[in-house]
C-alpha cells in the first residue's frame, strides 16, 4: 500500500509514494468515505512528491469522478489541494478535475509544489 493516510482535526492527508495504481487510489478514496469523519471534513491534502509514477486509467477516473461528484452534490463541501511536482502526475489529476467541473461538483481544487502554500490556501476563506 504506497501510501499513508493522516487524519486531522478538519481533513485529511494522503502521502502517495513509489508506484500508484488506481486500485490504491479507490482504496484511499473508499476509506475516506468509510470513515465517520469524512462527514465533517473539510479538505483533502493529496500529497504526490514522493511518487515515481501514477497508474490511473481513464475509466477508473471515471469511475472516482462519479462517486466524488455524487456527495458533493449530497452536501459534503470539500477543498482538494494537491501537491505535485511531475507533469504525468498532475495532468492525471487535472483530468480527474477536469471531469468533475464538468459534472457540475462543488468541491474546489488547486494545485501546488509544496505543503506550505497548500495549507495556506486551505486555511484562507
Amino acid at each position: 500500500m504506497p501510501f499513508n493516510t493522516i487524519w486531522e482535526e478538519d481533513g485529511i492527508k494522503w502521502e502517495f509514494y513509489g508506484h500508484v495504481t488506481s486500485e490504491e487510489i479507490e482504496e484511499a478514496n473508499g476509506l475516506f468515505f468509510k470513515d465517520p469523519r469524512s462527514e465533517t471534513a473539510k479538505y483533502q491534502i493529496v500529497h504526490t512528491l514522493q511518487t515515481e509514477s501514477v497508474e490511473w486509467k481513464p475509466v477508473e477516473i471515471v469511475d472516482i469522478t462519479f462517486l466524488d461528484v455524487a456527495a458533493s452534490q449530497s452536501g459534503l463541501q470539500l477543498k482538494i489541494a494537491y501537491i505535485a511536482d511531475k507533469e504525468k502526475i498532475r495532468k492525471k489529476i487535472e483530468k480527474y478535475i477536469e471531469m468533475s467541473r464538468h459534472l457540475n461538483t462543488n468541491w474546489q481544487f488547486k494545485g501546488f509544489k509544496n505543503e506550505e502554500k497548500a495549507r495556506k490556501w486551505l486555511n484562507s476563506q
